[in-house]
């Protein structure tokens, strides 16, 4: 296991956070899509930015769908969270290689054509294939263990994060959990004890955790 600094620890737990980020909220908004398009009624925007702890800025479903999507003065948005991807991505360049690089890039550019396409489930949806081949290069390029491990830390986590947020099925979250918890074992990542042992108590099930509880103790789970 090699030495990875303390900044580029963070570079590489954040690019791993932010490709999560836009992996997993790009697939449900397009799973959504139909809902957000044909009335407001069908899709609660309000409550969705409840759910993600986010403001909610927007007037109506038509302004939540350009702006939380597409729009970059919202540090909220979707094309955002790809930006900081991008940043930390190239910030590694000499580490993850530009092969690996590039698909980031393209997911970047795949969320922008989107913004002006009549059909963006299209575009978007290659911005969800762009990232899954980045997470191949990057497991086949980057031969450092512990590099590979902190950037899976932080997928790990954020996936985590989301799935609670979004209410997903307590067997897909229970299977995150344990992914997580196995990962962070295998990196030099700093872990406040007692955030990690509301995670290791529901992992185990020696108690009770409410969903909120969980939330909580990802939320703060490294200190970094």
């Amino acid at each position: 296991m090699g030495y990875v600094s303390l900044s580029k620890t963070n570079r590489l737990f954040w690019l791993g956070r932010y490709s999560e980020r836009v992996y997993t909220t790009i697939a449900y908004m397009i799973q959504r899509y139909d809902e957000l398009i044909d009335s407001s009624e069908l899709f609660d925007y309000t409550s969705y930015c409840v759910r993600l702890g986010i403001p909610c800025i927007y007037s109506d479903v038509e302004d939540f769908c350009r702006r939380y999507l597409f729009d970059k003065g919202d540090g909220n948005s979707i094309i955002t969270s790809a930006d900081h991807m991008l940043g930390n991505g190239m910030t590694l360049r000499e580490t993850i290689h530009s092969t690996t690089l590039a698909y980031l890039q393209m997911a970047c550019t795949a969320v922008e054509l989107a913004n002006t396409s009549s059909s963006p489930c299209v575009e978007l949806q290659w911005a969800l294939d762009d990232i899954m081949a980045f997470r191949g290069s990057f497991d086949d390029t980057v031969d450092d263990e512990e590099t590979r491990n902190i950037t899976k830390c932080g997928a790990a986590l954020e996936r985590l994060n989301l799935y609670l947020r979004f209410s997903y099925p307590r067997d897909t979250v229970h299977r995150q959990l344990c992914r997580l918890v196995n990962r962070l074992y295998k990196t030099s990542l700093t872990t406040r004890p007692e955030a990690l042992a509301v995670l290791t108590d529901c992992l185990h099930g020696s108690g009770e955790i409410d969903e909120k509880t969980l939330l909580n103790g990802v939320e703060t789970l490294f200190i970094l």
